[in-house]
């Protein structure tokens, strides 16, 4: 049965005991919630947030499974506090609340098993009782107020929960949880007698934790800001409507702030204050999906360990139930076209065989009945040209899934997909010309530095993208007709690319570093055919990058297939604008949304659209580690390690964990050659391809290899 309560003024904490003379060998919890929940057994609680996750409540709700057997004593009672959360809060690119409903509800079962092999089964019904936290209120945009002079009711004296009439299929929660990954003690950067603004040294996603006391009655508030204006007070323009400010209201003795129900992006807080108040232990957590990160790497050249870091912490940053585009302002969605090009950096990085498998099964269930994608999900507002059906974003489906099985090998996810990817193409067969999509396309090359007439040709990469994924996956499955059936179809887009956007000089229309990478990554052309105006391209740039979220992806490793591997790292490198280093001497610690979100020279850019915390130009991680350490996937053959070596740096070295085991490559040059070095686990199988480098020595010891090459 859904509970639920009729007080409006606090949270509402459902309630129950439980007592028992007899031992408990196993108790089982199982919670949903039609807004998001936080668990309290006997005093102790469930360190996981935002729970159960996000989805499209009008198709289906998590439920969340937790042994809690450890927790039980002989008197027991357990707490279930209920926020608003995605379900009726405020979720991206609206002002209002009640997306989904109106009402939060609770479900619950506790399932005991006793010595004597006796069970017992505790549902939510009207015998739970309400009571009211200390939790005024609590939202994801605008953060969450406590009142600590609020006083607990004895918990007999509680009234009742209310029974509730909803239906919605249950399905089980099963990928990590948001749980507090780190912890960031602040630096001073001005203090009074009411005010204190704190530096954390990293822009992070979380909330400050801290003990206050005071006066009771006293306010205390907290803002969040991820830059400094030039007066050194909290930036807060970007944030849009947001108003990212924790309130505390005090007791008047010793008060523990620490948040259960809202994040806030951040690198600097403002703290405010009336009367006499004493902070101490002031820490920023840092909260994250609890995903296990095995990838490393590492090199000579300090601005590309930074865009590694940087890239990896935009990615714990971001991925908050789901993969969000960023987490600080009004809009914290998952952008399809954001995951599809970071998801490959994202899974050599860490194990995200659960996280995108849960968010593939997102997109599956908001797919358009004409087989559009949508371009986030879960997908809550109107459809329109730019949010369902868009070429860059939609491929999510057949990217993703293809990506997922080379580093997991899992082939249900391609089964559970292949279905969609299918209806996805057909969708732009539909609205193609002798394979020739005319599917508008509202972003392009999405915030590229400049313009160019680049955005049908990027679109007619996206038919034939689809089509060659579809194809391989029929591959993969042991289907060769309907393999061969999309590599036919792959071959009329080619075709038709090749017809109308390559050009007899071997330019190609709109003549940019995005559609040369991106075409070559497809393999509508070939490196040589398109090298000299590739290379022209980046030399009218100046040697620095122009491409944006589609593009940068495949940049580096477009430039490393020309043979132009030495720019590539140059690249990297860049420190001058537009480039990742630019941004780090600008302060960056996360991958910035744009390029220009701050220059010198212009100060910050338009603040409707300036996030500092954006995974996606940070997908350039793939190629850290596929082609500085070589590590490339193939579904046909086992991991081979080929890097592309390059005296711009001195060495580089790094650790992938594949589905068969840890596979670890260093290089160094030395003096006019490269010393190769790779350690694999056991029963980890890999081969090597060192292209046209001339091997001096090579040596085996079991599953270890060293190289000395020129």
């Amino acid at each position: 049965m859904w509970i639920i309560s009729d007080k409006k003024e606090r949270l509402p904490v459902f309630s129950k005991r439980i007592q028992t003379d007899k031992k408990i060998v196993k108790c089982l919890l199982r919670v949903s919630a039609l807004g998001v929940f936080h668990v309290k057994i006997n005093g102790r609680e469930i360190e996981e947030y935002f729970m159960p996750g996000w989805t499209n409540y009008n198709k289906y709700v998590h439920i969340c499974p937790y042994d809690i057997t450890e927790y039980m004593q002989r008197e027991n009672l357990i707490e279930i506090t209920l926020a608003d959360g995605w379900y009726a809060g405020r979720c991206g690119y609206t002002t209002k609340a009640n997306i989904y409903g109106t009402q939060t509800a609770l479900y619950a079962e506790i399932r005991v098993t006793y010595a004597d092999r006796e069970e017992e089964r505790i549902c939510t019904d009207e015998s739970w009782r309400v009571n009211t936290s200390k939790i005024v209120k609590a939202s994801f945009f605008d953060g969450e107020e406590i009142d600590y002079r609020t006083q607990s009711e004895l918990w007999e004296r509680l009234p009742y929960a209310k029974a509730y009439e909803y239906s919605i299929p249950f399905e089980e929660y099963d990928y990590e949880p948001t749980k507090k990954i780190d912890f960031f003690a602040p630096t001073v950067l001005f203090e009074d007698e009411g005010t204190l603004r704190l530096d954390f040294q990293q822009n992070l996603t979380g909330f400050l934790s801290l003990v206050a006391e005071g006066e009771r009655g006293a306010e205390i508030e907290i803002r969040h800001a991820e830059m400094l204006n030039a007066d050194g007070t909290l930036y807060y323009a970007n944030l849009r409507s947001v108003k990212a400010t924790d309130k505390l209201i005090l007791s008047g003795g010793k008060d523990f702030f620490d948040p259960k129900f809202t994040f806030h992006g951040f690198r600097y807080a403002e703290i405010t204050w009336k009367g006499r108040v004493k902070l101490s232990n002031v820490q920023a957590v840092a909260l994250s999906q609890a995903i296990e990160y095995g990838g490393k790497f590492e090199c000579s050249n300090e601005i590309i360990n930074r865009i590694y870091k940087n890239a990896l912490w935009g990615q714990k940053d971001n991925f908050i139930s789901i993969p969000c585009d960023c987490p600080q302002r009004d809009e914290r969605l998952g952008w399809t076209g954001d995951a599809q090009v970071f998801c490959n950096s994202a899974m050599f990085n860490g194990d995200c065989n659960r996280f995108f498998a849960n968010y593939l099964k997102l997109i599956r269930t908001d797919v358009l009945p004409d087989g559009k994608i949508p371009s986030f999900v879960p997908f809550f507002i109107p459809v329109s040209a730019s949010t369902a059906g868009v070429p860059g974003w939609a491929e999510a489906i057949c990217v993703i899934p293809y990506q997922h099985y080379l580093h997991y090998g899992d082939k249900q996810v391609l089964i559970d997909n292949l279905p969609y990817a299918v209806k996805h193409l057909e969708y732009y067969l539909s609205h193609s010309e002798n394979y020739r999509l005319r599917v508008v396309n509202p972003f392009g090359d999405w915030l590229s530095v400049v313009r160019a007439d680049d955005i049908d040709g990027i679109s007619q990469c996206s038919l034939g993208l689809s089509a060659s994924l579809i194809s391989k996956t029929y591959a993969i499955l042991g289907d060769d007709a309907n393999a061969e059936k999309y590599a036919e179809i792959y071959r009329g887009a080619k075709k038709a690319f090749r017809d109308e956007f390559l050009l007899d000089d071997g330019k190609i229309v709109g003549d940019s570093q995005t559609i040369y990478a991106l075409s070559l990554a497809v393999g509508y052309v070939t490196a040589a055919e398109i090298k000299t105006p590739f290379l022209q391209s980046i030399e009218r740039a100046g040697g620095r990058l122009t491409t944006g979220f589609i593009g940068v992806r495949h940049l580096l490793p477009a430039l490393c297939e020309v043979g132009a591997v030495d720019l590539a790292y140059k690249i990297a490198k860049e420190t001058e604008y537009p480039s990742w280093g630019y941004t780090i001497a600008n302060g960056a610690t996360t991958i910035w949304e744009r390029w220009n979100g701050y220059t010198v020279e212009d100060g910050f850019a338009t603040p409707s659209m300036n996030s500092f915390n954006h995974y996606s130009l940070g997908s350039c991680v793939e190629w850290f580690y596929s082609h500085v350490l070589g590590i490339k996937l193939s579904a046909e053959q086992p991991v081979c390690i080929s890097p592309s070596l390059s005296k711009e740096l001195c060495f580089a070295k790094g650790e992938y964990k594949s589905k068969t085991g840890k596979i670890a490559v260093e290089w160094t040059c030395e003096g006019d050659g490269y010393h190769v070095r790779v350690h694999a686990d056991e029963g980890l199988e890999y081969s090597y391809d060192f292209k046209d480098r001339q091997v001096l020595s090579l040596q085996k010891d079991g599953n270890d290899l060293y190289a000395v090459l020129k």
